[in-house]
Order: structure tokens, then C-alpha cells, then sequence
């Protein structure tokens, strides 16, 4: 953070000295000051690296363009990923608690009725609120 700020007040204080100069030379450093931000490099770089290799901004910029391909089926991958992790996490939920309550259902019938009960009734209390609480963020 205090690189940040050191930069925040390099700007500050370049500000307040252009601020200072007369007219004239505030003017030339406006129309020379330039302000450029995204991720291929600014069109006057690019012609300089074309005067030292032909077809280099060509290449950086279709380099660019693969890399945003490339991040974008990442992303892809990564969230079909997490659905398909989820939907199996659902699946499995269902076959164990499906299996707990058939457990705890077939204890009841066997004279187990407080074991069968307390299984079941929990199960179903930890399913119900598995599914209430799934719209909310943690």
C-alpha cells in the first residue's frame, strides 16, 4: 500500500509543479501528456516495434487475442467444471441421505423405533436445510 501511495504523491506533486509553470509551458506538457491504459500496447509503440521488426504489432496483437481466447475457454471449462462438481454433489446427497432414511425406516419396522426415528429425523432436517439455505451466500 505505501508504494501506492508514494506514487499518489509523485503525481500530486508533479501536478502542483506543472500548475506552477507559465502558461505557455503548462500548455506544451498538457498536449504532450498522454494517458493511455489497456491491455495492448499503445498504437505509437506498436509502430516502434514495427521499425524494428516487421510485422511485430501483427503478432502482439493476435498474441493478444489468443490469450483472451484462451483465458475465456478457461473460464469456460473452470464453471462447467464447478456445475458438473456441484450436480454429482447433489446426486451423491441424495443417494446417501436416500440410503439413511431407508436405514432409519427399516429400523422403526424392527422394533428399533427411537434409533430408526432419531436417523431419519435428523437426515431429513439436514436435507431440508441443505435446500433452504442453497440460494444463500455464505
Amino acid at each position: 500500500m505505501d508504494t501506492k501511495n508514494n506514487e499518489l504523491e509523485e503525481i500530486d506533486n508533479l501536478v502542483d509543479k506543472v500548475e506552477k509553470l507559465p502558461d505557455e509551458e503548462r500548455q506544451v506538457v498538457l498536449e504532450r501528456l498522454e494517458i493511455y491504459q489497456g491491455d495492448l500496447p499503445h498504437p505509437d509503440i506498436l509502430e516502434g516495434y514495427n521499425r524494428l521488426y516487421p510485422d511485430a504489432a501483427k503478432r502482439i496483437i493476435e498474441n493478444g487475442i489468443a490469450e483472451s481466447e484462451h483465458r475465456r475457454k478457461m473460464e469456460d471449462k473452470y464453471l462447467s467444471g464447478n456445475i458438473a462438481a456441484h450436480k454429482f454433489g447433489q446426486v451423491l446427497g441424495f443417494i446417501v441421505a436416500l440410503a439413511i432414511i431407508t436405514s432409519g425406516t427399516f429400523l422403526i419396522f424392527t422394533g428399533h423405533a427411537i434409533t430408526g426415528s432419531l436417523m431419519t429425523g435428523a437426515t431429513a432436517v439436514g436435507v431440508i436445510g441443505l435446500f433452504a439455505n442453497q440460494g444463500k451466500k455464505n
